[in-house]
């Protein structure tokens, strides 16, 4: 039964690529990631306690840096800390992370993602396609198991832009977004 025996080595065996159409990643790397998002023409958004930034999902470039240097960032996050106003695209977008809520894990063409913990600690987080139904013996083998290049498996929150043509797993060392056409 895997990693139900406490033998999380079985569950990393399975870590992959995600397949078509999810090709395109890009990693976004920052420190101390403790909030992120989608802004509304899905950009992604990410928090520190040295600024945020808004950067492009297809390419990673950043758009905006806000160094908040007079450390008023903070103050542009909604009492119940699930929104964060972006002054230079005078938006407010809905963010996840420690400060936060979780994210859309469902797109309406049936893609979906979910985490799998398999040891305290631990998380991977999985992408599956509802339409094709899989009859598996385990929870996480009807999803493909996503193998990160940057983040550490541990602390993730994940989720599909607003578009939904693009996902990310966010982590405290910044961002991995997977895109597709």
């Amino acid at each position: 039964m895997g990693f139900f025996k406490n033998d999380k080595t079985k569950l990393h065996d399975f870590l992959t690529e995600p397949s078509p159409p999810w090709e395109n990643r890009i990693v976004i790397s920052a420190a101390g990631i403790i909030a992120s998002g989608w802004t509304l023409d899905d950009k992604v958004f990410l928090f520190s306690s040295d600024g945020y930034s808004v950067s492009n999902p297809q390419t990673g470039v950043t758009e905006i840096r806000n160094y908040d240097e007079d450390n008023n960032a903070m103050k542009k996050f909604s009492k119940d800390n699930l929104e964060f106003t972006i002054d230079e695209l005078q938006e407010t977008i809905k963010i996840f992370g420690l400060r936060g809520g979780d994210s859309n894990h469902c797109t309406t063409d049936f893609w979906d993602l979910t985490s799998f913990s398999p040891s305290l600690g631990e998380q991977i987080v999985g992408i599956r396609n509802m339409k094709i139904r899989q009859s598996q013996s385990l929870h996480w083998q009807g999803y493909e198991l996503i193998s990160l290049s940057r983040l550490e498996y541990t602390e993730l929150k994940f989720g599909f832009s607003p578009n939904e043509k693009h996902f990310g797993i966010f982590g405290s060392a910044g961002a991995e977004i997977f895109s597709r056409d």
